[in-house]
């Protein structure tokens, strides 16, 4: 018996170091990083990834990582799973994007993939295209995104906030909102906007500072991004219920560790994004472990 048990575990070696097949204790489904089962595709899937960084996972999954996802990758991936589709079924489709490169979700949930999840180290978002594959829950109770409007008072020529005041809220704020099912992040923030305080943006025009990562007590994680706008059309009015006042704020009011505005201290959060960055960019130092983006936007 024991002479069997060695020639197997020479044959095992074997089929590992020829990357027939290997061990993969602790990986998860659209893992990039968990070591693969070697596993023939269809060529004609091939041809459509051809260029495009993939692997296939332990569960026969396809995981690409777009480190610039440029349209035309957009365009390749729409091809990929129109093939995946008539000869790749049921397996699902994991795509990776840097947090940086949230303009592109809105483009990938045209393509039909939802937010699966974040890979907190490597500061990249996960989007899943299910094919058809039974693939558990998605891990993100929901997403949402704030708006820090900036605006250089015609007077005094200071940069300040438009900070809101919701009655329901025991803090000052900045427009920021949950989005919608199907809604990009980008979306959330044009109509969050609109509806809370009558401005116009336009979605483009959004330059994402931060992203913010929490999770749960029911581990499901919720994302939201943290964007600066300074241009828009329109004077900000409210009506008084959801939004109860609105008002112009200085930085350097802000700033200040006891700023008390409408009655309520300004969201302490907000502040830190702020400070000691203000005079020449808009930089993200925070220290809470949540946060998991810094892009800095120059004056």
């Amino acid at each position: 018996m024991p002479f069997f048990k060695n020639i197997l575990h020479i044959l095992v070696l074997f089929l590992i170091t020829q990357g027939i097949i290997t061990a993969a204790s602790n990986s998860k489904e659209g893992d990039p990083s968990a070591v693969q089962i070697q596993i023939d595709i269809p060529e004609s899937l091939k041809t459509k990834l051809a260029g495009l960084e993939f692997s296939i996972d332990n569960y026969k999954n396809i995981v690409v990582i777009l480190k610039s996802p440029i349209p035309e990758k957009i365009s390749q991936l729409r091809e990929v799973i129109t093939e995946m589709a008539a000869s790749y079924k049921n397996y699902g489709l994991y795509v990776y994007v840097p947090v940086t490169c949230g303009e592109f979700s809105d483009q990938l949930k045209q393509l039909g993939f939802d937010l699966y999840d974040l890979d907190k180290e490597a500061n990249l978002l996960i989007y899943l295209y299910r094919n058809g594959r039974d693939i558990p829950e998605l891990n993100y109770a929901y997403t949402a995104a704030g708006t820090f409007l900036v605006r250089t008072n015609p007077k005094t020529h200071e940069k300040e906030i438009l900070v809101i005041n919701e009655p329901q809220k025991n803090i000052a704020n900045i427009v920021c909102g949950i989005s919608e099912k199907g809604e990009s992040p980008q979306e959330t923030a044009e109509r969050e906007v609109r509806e809370e305080v009558g401005i116009n943006i336009d979605k483009k025009k959004l330059k994402l500072i931060a992203l913010f990562h929490t999770v749960r007590t029911d581990k499901k994680s919720c994302v939201e991004y943290l964007y600066v706008c300074d241009e828009f059309e329109g004077e900000p009015r409210v009506d008084g219920k959801g939004v109860k006042d609105c008002a112009w704020i200085s930085v350097s009011e802000i700033l200040k560790e006891d700023c008390v505005i409408f009655g309520k201290p300004f969201y302490s959060l907000w502040r830190q994004v702020f400070k000691n960055e203000f005079k020449d960019q808009y930089g993200v130092e925070i220290k809470a472990s949540n946060v998991i983006s810094k892009v800095a936007y120059q004056f």
